[in-house]
Parts: structure tokens; C-alpha cells; sequence
């Protein structure tokens, strides 16, 4: 049987590999498990910030990564399955120039990590297997030691509008 229990985050305090597991949680789903979206996005929001400052904001941009509870059942039907192949991981030039502009306001160890790759799904369309590749890029932002004993999720920027 499959379960769900295995997509918990790893207890890491490196950002990129930490971030590219938030991306793979996020991106990797399929529809004719009989899981919900929420079942997905549990384990991101599990690690979500440890003082719920930001958990409300990353509440609102995990909603906007997986398909509403009404069009995964649409997509159900169809057994839509859909996998994140990563290009890249890293912190993005502009993250320098963003912690010196906020002149000590964010934790210590907060990071950025910028995600490039290749969103594919495959599913049934009209009886005949379906195929569709786009390329994908979004930044995590996370926080790691010294302000957590390991990395936590605290923000998410909108797909396809990374920190470069």
C-alpha cells in the first residue's frame, strides 16, 4: 500500500538540499492514489515556520501549487500523475543584495534557493495515454541554523517568478 509517510521533509541544515526536497513534496503527485492535495502539501506545511510568523503567507502560497480539491478530482479521472525533474538548485545572485537591503530583519541562516526544472505529467485523455512537459522555476525560502536546530519552510515565491 502506499502511503504518504515517507514524503516528510529531511532533518537537514543544508538549504539546497532541503529545498529541492520541499520542491519534489510539492511538485511529485498522483491523482489515482485516492489522496487530496492537502495530503501532498502536509508535509511542507509541517515544517513550516516554528514561530507561525510566516506560516499563514506559506499556508496561502502552498494553496497555490497544486490544483484546487474540485479540479483533482477532474484530473482523477483522467489518473493525472505529475513528477518534478530538477535542473537546478542555488541561491540566486539577487539573495546578497535582498539581505543587505533588509538590514538584519531576517533570521540568521535564512536562505533562498531558486528550483529550475521540468514539470511532466502523463495521464488518460479521451481513452489515450497523454503526455505534457513544462519548464518550471520557483524560489524557497528557508531558515536553518542558527535559527532552527535544522531547516524550516517559511515562504514560497509564486511559480514561475524566481529570485534570479
Amino acid at each position: 500500500m502506499v502511503t504518504l509517510e515517507d514524503r516528510a521533509l529531511p532533518h537537514t541544515n543544508d538549504p539546497i538540499a532541503y529545498s529541492r526536497a520541499v520542491a519534489s513534496s510539492l511538485f511529485d503527485w498522483d491523482t489515482s492514489l485516492g489522496f487530496l492535495p492537502t495530503d501532498y502539501t502536509a508535509a511542507v506545511l509541517a515544517d513550516a515556520d516554528p514561530s507561525g510568523e510566516e506560516t499563514p503567507g506559506l499556508i496561502a502560497d502552498v494553496a497555490t501549487y497544486l490544483p484546487t480539491v474540485d479540479q483533482w478530482l477532474d484530473l482523477g479521472a483522467m489518473e493525472v500523475r505529475q513528477t518534478l525533474e530538477i535542473d537546478d538548485a542555488y541561491v540566486p545572485e539577487s539573495w546578497t543584495a535582498a539581505v543587505q537591503q533588509a538590514h538584519g530583519h531576517l533570521r540568521p541562516g535564512t536562505t533562498a534557493v531558486t528550483i529550475t526544472g521540468t514539470r511532466h505529467r502523463s495521464g488518460v485523455w479521451n481513452g489515450e495515454s497523454a503526455e505534457s512537459s513544462h519548464p518550471v522555476a520557483f524560489t524557497v525560502f528557508v531558515a536553518c541554523e542558527p535559527s532552527f536546530d535544522r531547516c524550516q519552510v517559511l515562504r514560497l515565491s509564486q511559480v514561475d517568478n524566481p529570485l534570479r
